[in-house]
């Protein structure tokens, strides 16, 4: 399939453990991490070291970040719906707000050689929100390994739940997109600001 693409199952309102994918060559030595952080112009990344934009300090909850992330286990446990938390868990969880090494997924599984993490994302944007709000922020990825290193590949579902067909996407060229309803290729990829309260994304579209 060709990007630019929406991933299947994106978002809270479905039960989906096959959305965004990271395969290895080799074993790893611990579980991954998941991590967020402030992004660059998208869709170049940034430092991996600041947490100021605000998609991590203008949301709800007591982490403040609009960013939610659900590991679901090498695509064997779907989060069910409405998974994103009202608050992030400080350290880590297996569903949580993002937000640095403050908030942050650790993996439930650690991959063998060829194993793979999975994972689903949402973002929530409260009516505090503006337009000049910073959304940009790049999702790490922290592993551990003995002997070669692995090496590693993004992936997205363009496929069916029950049928994945992965399509790969590079960091740094290829980016993700949270974005609202009836979004097409092509965009525009936006993402709606409620009048009140918050509102999540409902698509997920990565892009160049």
């Amino acid at each position: 399939m060709a990007i630019p693409a929406k991933a299947t199952g994106y978002g809270t309102v479905v039960s989906a453990a096959e959305v965004f994918q990271i395969t290895f060559t080799t074993a790893l030595s611990s579980a991954p991490r998941y991590e967020a952080y402030d992004g660059a112009v998208f869709p170049a990344t940034g430092t991996a070291t600041t947490v100021t934009n605000g998609i991590f300090t203008a949301g709800t909850g007591t982490s403040t970040s609009m960013l939610g992330l659900a590991d679901t286990n090498a695509g064997a446990t779907a989060p069910g719906t409405a998974w994103l938390p009202v608050n992030g868990s400080a350290g880590s969880a297996a569903v949580n707000r993002m937000k640095g090494t403050s908030y942050y997924v650790t993996a439930a599984n650690t991959p063998g050689a060829a194993g793979r993490i999975t994972w689903n994302e949402v973002l929530q944007v409260p009516s505090t929100a503006t337009t000049s709000t910073t959304m940009a922020h790049d999702l790490l990825v922290r592993y551990t390994y003995t002997g070669a290193a692995p090496t590693l590949a993004w992936s997205f579902n363009e496929g069916t739940e029950a049928t994945p067909s992965y399509t790969a996407m590079t960091p740094g060229t290829n980016g993700l997109r949270h974005c609202r309803t009836g979004t097409v290729s092509g965009g525009p990829y936006l993402a709606d600001i409620p009048a009140a309260g918050s509102q999540e994304t409902t698509e997920g579209w990565v892009t160049v």
